[in-house]
């Protein structure tokens, strides 16, 4: 056979090979789009082909995981925000005033553009852009609050007797995720206890790329005479790994193991260490508050600094969420596939998932209370203190979220329990709010936080 005609059989069999293996992989990926063709076409009800793709991908997705999830154009916005911790806005924390079913000024954030327009706690906002906001809900109303950075929004309010024409442009709204227990007379936080000023107290509601930053200031900010810091992590979801390693990083001595990532097969990908320097010395004390709905990144830092006894675990037992999302960018970054990759272990070579076949024989997972400061705490108590410190959070308003036993609970995913800021500022407890005195409130784990560092303080002081 000529050499010539030899080359040419070579070349169409390499081709005939490649055209055979593309088409195997992706026979799926063909039929789907036939289906999805059919679909379109034929069906009794019609849908548009973007949500029967959404409608798909959530339905191939659901069974893998609880944590796995596609998130599309409409929701990728808000997602990235909270990741970022920052959004466009004009900075406000608002609710719903039950007596006219309109949104209400919880309080401005210092410095923002309704902070300089002179809002008020207690202003009605009657309109948003000319349109009416009676019977909106606050998710609504908060939504068209929200808009391109640079751009104008007319507010019409309701300030007693009097109403107000309010032209505001939206600006960049940073989401904080380190608070303290009040703030100064600027706005900012401070990061000790009002009633006990030798205790530092800080307040992650989640991991964001700012967590880091954050809680480094919070702690260089401490003064000399700190005797103990704690830690809160409660109804925390999670958020970025990098920043639970970061944190955990904080308060240890150099060579520590923090956390072990496993793909499949529990091969082990990567462990990280601590490094060098730490941001509090050894000697100070260190308390962690977690509840039910502490998840995630809570987990991977309340678990690393109780297996290296550098923190006292004080609280309920953790959610149990032992697995970590990438997040990876699909439809030319328009559309987010958060995947299930790996599991994150602890430095003792724990895995805390609930869903992992010994949490489920044995109904213990995620991270437990030290013995002798576990506490069961009702759905009640746990509001209870959430609203409290929502109070704080606004600067100390006399505003107490009314009872919403829907919004009480957290469903269980890895949004896990978060009463989450998720616009203008506005928590989810405080969605319908009115003017009431404080009631006394007694947060039990966080006094016991107090009595442990206040007998750690004793003890050393007699020493």
């Amino acid at each position: 056979m000529p050499l010539r005609n030899f080359l040419v059989i070579f070349a169409v069999a390499v081709i005939s090979f490649a055209c055979y293996s593309v088409t195997a992989k992706n026979r799926y990926a063909n039929l789907f789009a036939e289906v999805l063709e059919i679909v379109n076409k034929e069906a009794l009800h019609e849908v548009g082909e973007a949500e029967l793709f959404t409608n798909a991908m959530d339905g191939m997705l659901k069974d893998l995981d609880k944590h796995s999830s596609f998130i599309s154009d409409s929701g990728y916005r808000e997602f990235k925000e909270d990741l970022e911790q920052e959004f466009g806005g004009v900075g406000m924390y608002v609710g719903m005033d039950p007596k006219t079913n309109t949104p209400i000024v919880l309080a401005p954030m210092p410095n923002t553009p309704a902070f300089e327009a002179g809002l008020q706690v207690g202003d009605l906002i009657v309109s948003i852009a000319g349109k009416p906001t009676v019977d909106k809900t606050r998710t609504e109303a908060i939504k068209e609050l929200r808009g391109p950075v640079g751009e104008t929004i007319d507010l019409e309010i309701k300030r007693g007797d009097d109403t107000l024409f309010k032209t505001l442009t939206r600006a960049k709204i940073p989401i904080e995720s380190a608070l303290g227990d009040f703030r100064d007379p600027d706005g900012t936080w401070n990061f000790v206890l009002k009633d006990h000023p030798n205790i530092a107290y800080i307040r992650l509601n989640q991991f964001g790329e700012m967590t880091g930053d954050e809680t480094r200031t919070a702690l260089q900010s401490l003064p000399d005479n700190i005797t103990g810091v704690i830690l809160d992590l409660r109804a925390n979801p999670g958020g970025l790994l990098d920043k639970a390693v970061e944190i955990c990083d904080m308060f240890l001595e150099a060579d520590l193991p923090i956390v072990r990532i496993k793909g499949r097969g529990k091969a082990l990908i990567q462990e990280f260490t601590s490094t060098e320097p730490m941001e509090l010395p050894i000697d100070v004390p260190v308390c962690v508050l977690i509840d039910r709905y502490s998840a995630s990144a809570s987990e991977i830092v309340s678990g690393c600094l109780q297996d290296h006894e550098r923190a006292v675990l004080i609280g309920e037992q953790s959610y149990g969420k032992g697995t970590v999302q990438d997040i990876i960018p699909i439809q030319y970054n328009k559309s987010l596939l958060k995947l299930t990759t790996a599991s994150y272990w602890r430095p003792s070579n724990r895995h805390i998932d609930r869903n992992d076949k010994k949490a489920i024989e044995t109904n213990v997972w995620g991270v437990q209370p030290d013995e002798g400061f576990a506490f069961e705490m009702t759905d009640e108590e746990l509001a209870e203190n959430r609203r409290q410190r929502n109070l704080l959070d606004f600067g100390g308003l006399a505003f107490e979220a009314k009872e919403s036993p829907t919004d009480e609970k957290a469903s269980e995913d890895d949004s896990a329990a978060n009463p989450k800021i998720d616009a203008e500022g506005s928590n989810e407890d405080s969605a319908e709010a009115e003017p009431t005195l404080k009631v006394p409130h007694v947060d039990r784990p966080l006094m016991k936080a107090i009595e442990h560092i206040q007998s750690r303080s004793t003890k050393k002081a007699a020493a």
